[in-house]
């Protein structure tokens, strides 16, 4: 961090890596960082169910079966919540991108 020198790719160990960064921080952003640092597994676990709940509902959408369509509606009414509970505009992004990849789907 504060040698402003990027991490090398061909770094072998990550860890270390990451410790040589902690070790670098000016100790007054210690406490930021740590928060970062604790907030991350939370951050990962909300993106992971946001990509699956978009993953349920377009499975959902794509069944032909007419009946379902109070599903598919609750559905995607619940993927739009999950969405709009998602903090990051950068998240947001790259779910949108995701979805726009898949062929033939159709919201």
């Amino acid at each position: 961090m504060s040698n402003n020198q990027p991490i090398s790719e061909s770094s072998s160990n990550p860890r270390n890596d990451l410790l040589l960064e902690i070790e670098q921080t000016p100790e007054e952003y210690l406490p930021e960082l740590l928060k970062i640092i604790r907030l991350f597994p939370q951050s990962i676990m909300m993106k992971q169910a946001a990509l699956n709940d978009w993953e349920k509902a377009l499975n959902e959408i794509n069944q032909s079966d007419d009946n379902q369509k109070q599903n598919r509606r609750a559905n995607i009414q619940n993927l739009f919540t999950s969405w709009r509970n998602i903090d990051e505009q950068k998240e947001q992004q790259e779910t949108l991108e995701i979805i726009d990849s898949m062929k033939g789907i159709s919201i």
